[in-house]
């Protein structure tokens, strides 16, 4: 265990890595954010960060047994929110995904994507005898994930695929049957088509899902059209290119971006172009992948440490989870992936996100400071 006393009665425990490293995103945060968005929005962001900062440090405090119990509150808390979303969720760019408390935006799905691996971790760990026929590993464990993804996939495709693969990871990690992953992954993969099939050729699926259309037309332009036909669609991929063309090895210089005024989203989904643009691909580029391959080294290590069940699928479930998000939105930014709008882990502009992920982080903190404690099925 480490410790670092920054007053009498703070200190930062748990794995030293981890807080450097997350102590360097959110500094390359703040300089980034600062460049594309100016000072309006940096004081703003400041705050969010700071605020998800000091939310990491209280939940690494906690035992981590604990979060058995959170984690089936905030499942039911989660769907609760999921559902009133969708009725009474603020509209923007024609996805309802926003929910408002006291004067801020929040999105439901953020909680819903903690929520749900903590709570598979629980079903996992709890109910190990139940989990080897396919029909109770269904009941049990993915079901509830299921119910996730389709409260989240109306609004918001990327993020219910995400939530989706992450649960599969976490099986695959509590070493459930190949057969049955397969299996699931099949009829996830016919129940995709088909909805693909019927968006593109009726208007039904519109009705249900009011951003199936923009599903359809991004699969299109990015998997059916040519390169240059796909580039003139999608005017984002074409500027962060630019951007990361601009950029070369070194960058142009800190606040010298071209793109920044541009390429929209600038300072949320596309932050890594204007990453690679102002500080070039070695520092700009490939030191942020490195960081982020960094975490999942040591929250694979944390976990292989952990005498818990519970423990090492809540720290591999949610390191895996932080760090897919990261390498898709750089894949995005590249045009490997179509664009899914999801943002880069504790360097992209935003509010729940941030909070969320180092909540996440938190988490993983707490179990990396008590990994030893196997006694969280008794509270």
């Amino acid at each position: 265990m480490f410790s670092i006393p920054l007053t009498k009665n703070i200190q930062l425990e748990g794995d030293r890595t981890i807080w450097i490293t997350v102590f360097l995103l959110s500094l390359l945060s703040i300089l980034v954010v600062y460049s594309t968005a100016g000072w309006t929005f940096l004081f703003n962001h400041l705050i969010k960060l700071s605020l998800g900062i000091i939310c990491m440090y209280i939940v690494h405090k906690w035992k981590f047994k604990y979060f058995s119990k959170i984690g089936l509150l905030s499942f039911w808390l989660s769907i609760i929110l999921l559902l009133v979303v969708l009725t009474f969720g603020i509209t923007i760019n024609g996805a309802s995904r926003w929910l408002s408390l006291a004067g801020q935006r929040f999105q439901p799905s953020d909680i819903a994507k903690l929520a749900i691996l903590l709570f598979m971790a629980r079903q996992l760990s709890k109910n190990r005898q139940f989990t080897h026929t396919f029909k109770d590993l269904i009941w049990y464990v993915v079901s509830p994930l299921i119910l996730i993804c389709i409260l989240i996939l109306p609004n918001n495709f990327s993020t219910s695929a995400l939530v989706f693969f992450n649960g599969l990871m976490l099986l695959y990690l509590a070493k459930i049957s190949i057969k049955h992953i397969m299996s699931i992954i099949i009829l996830a993969l016919f129940s995709a088509f088909l909805m693909y099939g019927i968006a593109k050729h009726t208007s039904l699926m519109q009705e249900i899902m009011p951003r199936s259309s923009t599903w359809v037309s991004r699969i299109d332009s990015y998997f059916l059209s040519g390169d240059k036909e796909k580039l003139d669609k999608d005017y984002q991929v074409t500027q962060a290119l630019v951007a990361i063309k601009n950029g070369g090895l070194t960058g142009l210089g800190p606040g010298k971006s071209v793109q920044r005024n541009i390429l929209p989203f600038s300072s949320s989904d596309f932050i890594f172009a204007i990453m690679v643009e102002e500080y070039g691909l070695i520092l700009g580029g490939l030191a942020p992948l490195l960081l982020y391959l960094i975490l999942l080294f040591r929250g694979l290590r944390i976990a292989m440490r952990t005498e818990s069940l519970f423990g090492q699928l809540v720290v591999s479930g949610l390191m895996f989870s932080l760090v897919l998000q990261a390498f898709i939105n750089i894949l995005v930014s590249v045009d490997i992936l179509p664009v899914t709008g999801q943002t880069l882990p504790l360097i992209s502009m935003g509010g729940t996100s941030i909070l969320f992920t180092c909540i996440s982080i938190g988490i993983i903190l707490s179990i990396s400071r008590d990994s030893t404690d196997r006694n969280y099925e008794n509270i």
